[in-house]
Parts: C-alpha cells; structure tokens; sequence
C-alpha cells in the first residue's frame, strides 16, 4: 500500500510539474506571438494618451503651418511646419515616445527660435495620426512625410539638420542612413533595443521572444558620417547615461562631439539647460569649430549660470536694430545714412544742468534716454574733476549739417547731410571739437579723454570714431561720444570694437 501511494504521489507530482509547464510554455507562447505588439506598445505608449487629457501644453505661444496627409492607404498624418526664413536650415524634429508632439511645442519653439525652419510630425497612434506604431508603419510615415515638406517648401539636402530625441533616435538614424543631410543631434539615445530591454528587465527579454534588435542605433551611425551632437544627462534614469559612449564610439564621424549635463535625469531639456545650450548647439549647426578637448564639453550647475549670463548678452547684442532711423543704435557714417535723410528724433531735452554745461547757452538738447545717461555721467565726471562736463555740439539739424559741409569742411572730418551722428540727437562733441594730436598734447584733455575712455561705457557712450578713416569713416575724434546703451556700449568696450565694426561684421 506504501509503495501504491508513493506512486500514486510521485505521479501527481508529475502531473503538477507538466501542467505548471505547460502553462509557462503556453504564456511564453502567447508572448511570443504578441511580442511584437507588446514591444511596441511599451516603445510608444503616447498611443494610448488622450492630448486634451494634458491640454495645458497645447496653450504655448506658437505659430505653425499645420497639414494632414494622406499616407496613399486611407491613412493620416498630421504634421507642423515652422517657418523662419526661406534662406536658413530646415530641422527634421523627431519628438519624444512618452506625449504627442503637442506636448514638445516648447522644444520646436526653441529651434525655430535659434533660426530655423523647424517640421515635425506626430507618429501613427499619436494624437491626429493614424495607423499603429510598428517600425515599418513608421519609417513609411518618415519617408511619405519628409518627401512631401521637401518638395513643398523646396528643402535642400545640404540644409537638411536631422534632430532627435531619446528612443526615436534609432527611428531617425534609420532615415538618416537612406538620406543626404546637413548635421544631425542625438538628445539622449540608447544604444538598441536589446541595450533597453537589458536595463527594464535584467535580462534580454527581447531576444528570447525572438525579436530583432530593430532600433539600434550604435549600428546606424556606422553608416552615418555627417558631423553628429550627442547631448545627454549623467542622472538619466530612462536612457543610462552610458549608452552614449557606445553611440559616440561607433559612430564614424570625424567630426562628433558629447555634451554632458549634470545631475539632470531625461526631460525638459530646452526647460533647463535651453539658454546655457543656444550657442554652442548654433556653432555646431553653422560649421564653427568648437574650442575644446577632445570634443567633450561639460556642463554642471556653475557653468550652466555662466553660459546663460553669456547667451544673455548675445542675445541683446543680436537683437539690436541697428537700421530704424528711430532706433537708439541706429547706425550711421560716411557710407550709411539716414532712411529718411531729413529725419528728427522726438523725446527731446534741453542738456543744462548742475552736472552740464551747454557751451551754446541753454540750445542745445539730446533724446531723453541719452541726457538721462548723460547727467549721471556728468554727476560722476563732477565728483572726479570737480568740473562740469562741457557740451560743444550735440543735435544738428540736416540742413545746419548741410550749411557745415557748404563752408568746405572735408569728409574725412565732416559728415554730409543726412549721415551724421549728431542728426539722430544721440550724440555729443565735449571740450573741443579740435584735434587728435591737440588732445594728445593737452594734459588736461587728455586727462579726461582717458577716464571717458575707462568709464563712459558705463553709461552707454561709447567713442565712435577711434580707428581711423578706413575704418569709422572718419579720422580719430577722441571728443566725440555717440549714446547706445550701456549693454553695447560695454560690449564694444570689451571686444575693442568700434561702431563701425560692430555693424559691418553683423551684417556680414
């Protein structure tokens, strides 16, 4: 009877073991046979995100050209197009896997708002695009897309820059491999997907369900040898951080270059590090030459501040309109005059003051911005010198310019009608309106030329004929000072420039 039960037992036992087998077989079946829509849905769950769910994103302030398109199969594809100049690059923005592209409006803004063109499309499942995000439905959707916009708005390869972020980093290298472009910028990408599944399960999950490694992109960019960007977090906690190096080692490109941000785990890039990154992502999208060791630059909280205090200025600085007749940096010389030729500023005052002399009794006035700067500069000139600060000339009308010119004084001294500085009632001739050399030999003169000189920035008067004929378009007249607030005035000061070069390099 024992032995009956030990067999009895031994079988059930057996039973258990085959069914508990069974089951696993018949579940690792069943994953094999929706491994592949498992996969995707995991890749890209935006598909199941409804984009009024999170509306608040749609509400950023931006303007864009929105078509749908029909894929040839009865299908959708919803896409934005940008515009900022017919004569600039066009970005090719691949948004991330986790929202609709509504929710990246932020980022788009931003490219456009470094100049330039920006398109985009939402992926199939996403918000208005159809279809289910299988590889081949997406790279169909990249290629319908990306014929389109470039025969609509005549992009030309060679102004193509391929943009992506995260997981579609793989999905863009793919399109990249099959295509001429520009540049292209990889925003924390994994290796593969194998790489991925390794991280999210321990193990490759993937491989034993038999899925191909089908987003791999440490084995695209073997193919790829445009200049590449890779940006990345050193806290990611979605895309480790050192799946970077194994993209970056594998590319072939001679010209590739890493940044990397500190303590920053995945999203909201443009958020963060957007004004610390504007100037260095524009040096590489327009071909200069990064000044670093062996091209890895890093960014932690410190150097970000002192990246964004630098942006700021530039920002000013690029901003500046310098054609406007109204314009406080309107510029004019020799070569460059006035739109309007007989054009009079508004805004006026009268110079006098406890600080200013008016060595013309009472007549002369400036525009209200630059006799505000000038009293402070006089108040502080006052205090050093115990001196009033004496204005010799400041407004002159186009036809008083025009009755200097008549009596014989030369260009090279004199501006004509309608090209003169002291026409946009911004500027002023202090002491004597004599010489160079009389101001060298004068100790007083020269006293006060060098604390204008190490000061006058300050307040935004800058030195505006210094270099020479050649250069300023008149010789060097160290008592002529042109007001242009005190943010330009300070970056000429410390890039020892000139008006005039200032002007001319831009528009270059």
């Amino acid at each position: 009877m024992k032995l009956l039960n030990k067999i009895k037992n031994h079988k059930c036992k057996h039973k258990k073991i085959i069914r508990i087998v069974l089951i696993i077989l018949f579940i690792y079946l069943l994953l094999v046979g929706f491994a592949k829509t498992i996969q995707t849905i995991a890749t890209f769950p935006a598909i199941f995100v409804n984009v009024q769910d999170v509306v608040w994103h749609v509400k950023v302030n931006i303007d864009f050209e929105e078509i749908n398109i029909d894929d040839g199969n009865w299908k959708n594809i919803n896409w934005l197009y940008m515009f900022a100049w017919t004569w600039v690059k066009t970005v090719y923005y691949f948004h991330g896997n986790g929202w609709p592209l509504s929710y990246f409006y932020n980022e788009i803004k931003y490219i456009n708002w470094l100049w330039y063109n920006v398109m985009a499309y939402d992926y199939p499942g996403y918000w208005k695009s159809e279809w289910f995000p299988y590889k081949k439905n997406v790279d169909n959707f990249s290629e319908a897309f990306y014929k389109k916009i470039k025969e609509e708005k005549n992009i030309k390869d060679d102004k193509l820059i391929i943009w992506w972020y995260s997981v579609w980093t793989a999905v863009a290298t793919d399109f990249a491999t099959k295509h001429i472009f520009d540049k292209l910028i990889l925003v924390s990408p994994f290796a593969s997907r194998y790489e991925m599944a390794e991280k999210t399960f321990w193990f490759n999950l993937a491989k034993y369900l038999f899925l191909n490694n089908s987003y791999n992109t440490k084995e695209l960019v073997k193919k790829i040898n445009r200049p590449v960007l890779i940006i990345h977090w050193n806290n990611d906690k979605i895309v480790p951080f050192n799946q970077w190096k194994e993209v970056f080692n594998a590319s072939i490109s001679k010209d590739k270059y890493f940044i990397e941000l500190d303590d920053f785990w995945h999203n909201y890039i443009i958020n963060t590090y957007g004004n610390a990154l504007k100037w260095i992502v524009n040096n590489f999208l327009n071909g200069n030459i990064f000044n670093i060791d062996e091209n890895y630059i890093y960014i932690n909280e410190e150097w970000k501040k002192q990246l964004e205090k630098i942006n700021k200025n530039k920002d000013f600085i690029n901003n500046l309109d310098l054609e406007s007749d109204n314009s406080i940096t309107k510029f004019v010389n020799s070569k460059v005059s006035f739109n309007d030729k007989k054009y009079i500023p508004k805004n006026l005052e009268k110079i006098w003051s406890e600080f200013v002399f008016d060595n013309k009794w009472w007549r002369q006035i400036i525009r209200k911005e630059a006799n505000m700067a000038l009293q402070k500069m006089a108040n502080r000139f006052m205090y050093n010198f115990n001196k009033k600060l004496v204005v010799v000339s400041a407004y002159r009308s186009y036809a008083y310019q025009k009755w200097i010119k008549d009596r014989g004084c030369p260009d090279n001294l004199c501006s004509k009608a309608g090209y003169s500085e002291h026409q946009s009632w911004l500027a002023i001739d202090i002491f004597e309106a004599s010489s160079e050399l009389n101001w060298k030999k004068s100790p007083v003169l020269l006293n006060y030329s060098n604390w204008l000189n190490e000061n006058a920035q300050e307040f935004g008067f800058t030195n505006t004929y210094q270099k020479w004929l050649k250069i300023d378009g008149y010789e060097i007249e160290p008592w002529h000072w042109r007001y242009v607030w005190a943010e330009l005035a300070s970056y000429l000061k410390e890039n020892n420039i000139t008006l005039a070069e200032f002007y001319f390099n831009k528009n270059k």
